[in-house]
C-alpha cells in the first residue's frame, strides 16, 4: 500500500501535527509520499525535522513548466474523456467567472498531481484540510482513479458550499474529523448517505515524561501560541490584558506566531500601553515553542473558531493551566472548571476574569493543569491515532478510484457514442 499525503502547505510551522501523523504511520510500515500545493518558504523551515520533510516533498506551485506540459499530454493520450468530464464538472459548477478561473487553476494543478500519483504507483490520496488544497486533491484523485480521503480540522468546515464538501464526500472513501463537533458539522452539510463515512480520530500528541515536567515559574507569565490572523482573536485578548493592567494584576504575555496581522497587533499593543507587558516573538521553531510553553504559567487562546488547537494540547501535556474560548472542538478537550477554564468568544471581560482567577489562585491552576495532562494522555495517544488511521487506509486500500468520477466518465462516454450513432 502506497499512500500520498497532501496539504496546501507542507511542511509548515502550524502543521506539525501532519508531520507527526506521517512519521507515526511510517513507523507502522506505511509507505508515504508527500505533496504540497505551495512550496514552503525557507524561513518557514524552522528545525531539522521540517527541513528533512521538505526534502521529501514535491510541490505544485510554482508550477514546473515541462512536467506540467507533460502531464497534460499524458492526460490527453491516456484518459481524454475522463479528463474532459472532470474539467467540465469543475468549471461548470463554479458560480461566476472568478470562481471558474480558480477552478481552472485547481484543474491544472490536479493534472500534474494525478500524473505524479500514477507514475509513483500511489493507490490512495489523503488530504489534510477541506480548503482550497482539497479542491486540487479531489480532482487529482478522480483523474488518477485512486482512492481519496480527507481530514477536516475546524475552520475548514466553515464554507461547505465554496469548497464543495458534499461533492467531495460523495467521492471520498472516508473522512476524518479531529473532534466530534467537526464530525457533526460535516455530517450536517453532506448527503445523508455519506454520513457514515465521517469518523473521529483525534490528533495524536506525545505526552512528556511526567517525571521531567517542570513546575510553573509562578510569575504571572502568559503565553498565546497562535497564528496572527483574525480568527485567533488577538484583539480580544489585548482588550482583556488591558483590563488586567487597570486592575493592577501583575503579568507578562508572550504572543508566539507569525501571520498577516503582525503589524496591526504590534500597533495595538503600543496603543493600549502594553509594550512592557506583551512581547511578540514571531514564528519560532517547534522545539522552542515547546520550551516557551514550559516557561509560562498559563496558556491562553481567544479564538473565534477552532478544531482541537495543538497549542492547548501542548500546554496541557506540560501540565500548564489553560484559558480558552468555548468554540469548535475546544470544549471536548477543556472541560470548564475541570481541565481548564472556558469563556465565550469576543468577551474580553470574561477572558480577563478567567486569567485573573488562575493568576491569583495557584491551587486552582495546579488542579486544573494536572487534570488536563491526564485528559490529553487518555484522548490523544499518537500511536493509537496512527493505528486508527491505518485501519481506515487498509479497509479501503483495494478500492480503486472515486465512484462518481467513474460514473461521470461512463456517462460522458455514453453521450459521445449516442451522438455518433445519431449523427446525420
Amino acid at each position: 500500500m502506497k499512500i500520498a499525503y497532501i496539504a496546501s502547505l507542507y511542511p509548515a510551522p502550524s502543521h506539525t501535527f501532519i508531520q507527526r501523523e506521517i512519521l507515526e504511520l511510517e513507523a507502522l510500515g506505511v509507505e508515504i509520499v508527500r505533496f504540497s500545493v505551495r512550496r514552503p518558504r525557507p524561513e518557514d523551515l524552522l528545525d531539522e525535522t521540517a527541513r528533512s520533510e521538505f526534502a521529501k516533498t514535491r510541490w505544485l506551485l510554482p508550477p514546473p513548466i515541462l512536467p506540467l506540459i507533460g502531464a497534460f499530454v499524458w492526460m490527453l493520450f491516456t484518459r481524454p474523456r475522463l479528463g474532459f468530464s472532470i474539467f467540465r464538472d469543475a468549471i461548470g459548477s463554479a458560480p461566476g467567472w472568478r470562481a471558474k478561473l480558480k477552478w481552472l487553476a485547481y484543474f491544472g494543478e490536479a493534472v500534474l498531481l494525478a500524473r505524479w500519483l500514477v507514475a509513483g504507483g500511489v493507490t490512495h490520496l489523503h488530504c489534510h484540510f477541506g480548503n482550497a488544497g482539497s479542491n486540487t486533491a479531489w480532482l487529482a484523485a478522480r483523474l488518477a482513479q485512486v482512492g481519496f480521503s480527507l481530514t477536516f480540522h475546524g475552520i475548514d468546515l466553515d464554507e461547505p458550499d465554496v469548497f464543495r464538501h458534499r461533492d467531495k464526500l460523495a467521492d471520498a472513501r472516508f473522512a476524518i474529523c479531529i473532534s466530534a463537533y467537526g464530525q457533526g458539522l460535516l455530517r450536517h452539510n453532506i448527503a445523508p448517505a455519506d454520513a457514515s463515512k465521517v469518523t473521529v480520530i483525534r490528533c495524536g500528541f506525545p505526552s512528556p515524561d511526567p517525571h521531567r515536567l517542570r513546575p510553573p515559574p509562578d510569575a504571572g507569565r502568559l503565553i498565546c501560541v497562535a497564528r496572527l490572523s483574525d480568527e485567533k482573536g488577538h484583539g480580544v485578548l489585548l482588550d482583556a490584558l488591558e483590563l488586567l493592567t487597570r486592575r493592577g494584576v501583575d503579568f507578562h504575555c508572550t504572543l508566539v506566531g507569525g501571520g498577516p496581522l503582525a503589524e496591526p497587533i504590534a500597533t495595538a499593543v503600543a496603543a493600549k500601553g502594553l509594550s512592557g507587558r506583551v512581547t511578540l516573538s514571531g514564528a519560532v521553531p517547534n522545539a522552542r515553542v515547546v520550551e516557551m510553553i514550559g516557561e509560562a504559567d498559563i496558556s491562553v487562546l481567544a479564538s473565534f473558531g477552532e478544531g482541537i488547537p495543538i497549542a492547548l494540547l501542548e500546554a496541557l501535556a506540560q501540565q500548564r493551566p489553560v484559558v480558552a474560548t468555548s468554540v469548535g472542538g475546544i470544549p471536548e478537550l477543556v472541560i470548564d472548571g475541570q481541565t481548564g477554564l472556558l469563556v465565550p468568544p469576543r468577551e474580553p471581560v470574561a477572558l480577563a476574569d478567567a486569567l485573573q482567577a488562575l493568576i491569583v489562585d495557584k491551587e486552582l491552576a495546579l488542579r486544573l493543569a494536572a487534570a488536563g495532562r491526564l485528559r490529553v494522555a487518555e484522548m490523544h495517544d499518537p500511536a493509537g491515532a496512527a493505528r486508527d488511521a491505518l485501519a481506515l487506509f487498509q479497509r479501503h486500500a483495494d478500492i480503486r478510484g472515486p465512484r462518481s468520477a467513474r460514473q461521470q466518465a461512463e456517462k460522458f462516454e455514453q453521450s459521445i457514442e449516442h451522438a455518433k450513432r445519431n449523427r446525420p
